[in-house]
């Protein structure tokens, strides 16, 4: 604690960073210590951007961890790097605010889980659907069991935006499922409230852009007998597009709209507005709402439901997809 308050410090200064220094800066409880970069004009840049005073600009992620006053820090750094930051957070006492994916590998996956049990360390995922509204009130829905035996599950993840950088790397972005659409599949264990036990990949390399393929699609088998067909793509001419389709033996939702069988006297879809923003720009996110969550559990002294943990199946189900497809096709048990 520093001057009454969590200590928060980020270390990567790219895109998905303003989500998370806006969110120190909004809760009461949080003071933010400072910032850095491997490019230091990427951390003034961010200085700038939030008119901050009187914080450190760190030249390196240890001087970050040898700072005392430093609680919590959120790690945004390329996807390669974030288990191995991390364990190094897990092993000098902080707590961790990471960005997805936890890995790019089961190796690092496993290393960084086992780390952080060792050293109890509190975490929070990036995994900003979880908080949507929408998607809390359709988990809430299926556990109450309005849905009656959940039966299908579709999602999609489609973004043809511009990545440059190591995004068009396979070995430091992970894959397309790994980079983008593992928001989707997480979501789809989420709100089923059960693992993903089997997949089977396919995938499509387009153009020479990514090293690897942006369109990768996948049959699923949840643990409790669910199906599902999940789709990602990082390319075409589509906006930010994140699709939730689940049919039951008592209902259906598509994203916003609902078919219930307790209103019988319905006959077509209904729509319920919760405000979700539909994009893809950080400051749209719920990163507010991830910060004030996980400062509650620092203050009870408990760890969140959505730590690194519980998104351990959700990120093997999307290793997996990505192995089939680049095999043949075949199905994987998690």
């Amino acid at each position: 604690m520093h001057n009454g308050k969590y200590g928060c410090a980020l270390w990567g200064c790219g895109w998905v960073a303003s989500g998370h220094i806006a969110a120190y800066l909004k809760n009461k409880d949080c003071e933010f210590i400072g910032l850095g970069s491997r490019r230091k004009e990427s951390a003034l840049a961010k200085v700038a951007e939030f008119g901050l005073n009187n914080i450190t600009i760190y030249n390196s992620f240890e001087e970050i961890l040898s700072d005392s006053r430093v609680d919590v820090v959120s790690i945004c750094t390329p996807n390669d790097l974030h288990a191995e930051e991390a364990i190094l957070a897990a092993k000098a006492g902080k707590q961790i605010f990471l960005e997805k994916p936890a890995a790019v590998s089961e190796e690092q996956l496993d290393r960084l889980t086992a780390v952080i049990s060792e050293y109890k360390t509190k975490t929070v995922m990036g995994l900003v659907l979880r908080f949507n509204p929408l998607s809390l009130m359709q988990k809430r829905l299926i556990a109450e069991g309005e849905l009656g035996q959940v039966l299908l599950a579709n999602v999609d993840y489609w973004f043809g935006r511009d990545r440059g950088g190591w995004m068009r790397e396979g070995k430091r972005s992970g894959g397309a499922f790994v980079l983008g659409g593992c928001h989707s599949v997480d979501l789809a264990s989420f709100l089923l409230g059960s693992p993903i036990s089997a997949v089977r990949g396919d995938a499509l390399q387009v153009g020479d852009w990514y090293d690897y393929p942006p369109v990768e699609t996948a049959q699923v088998q949840f643990a409790n007998g669910a199906k599902g067909v999940f789709s990602c793509s990082l390319t075409g001419f589509v906006p930010y597009t994140a699709n939730t389709h689940i049919i039951g033996e008592d209902g259906t939702i598509l994203n916003d709209q609902f078919y219930l069988r307790r209103f019988k006297e319905q006959k077509e879809f209904f729509k319920i507005d919760t405000g979700v923003k539909k994009t893809g720009d950080v400051y749209g996110h719920p990163f507010p709402q991830i910060v004030d969550h996980f400062i509650s559990c620092l203050k009870e002294d408990r760890d969140s439901e959505h730590n690194v943990a519980s998104a351990v199946n959700s990120h093997k189900a999307c290793f997996a997809i990505c192995r089939s497809a680049s095999g043949n096709g075949e199905w994987i048990k998690l």
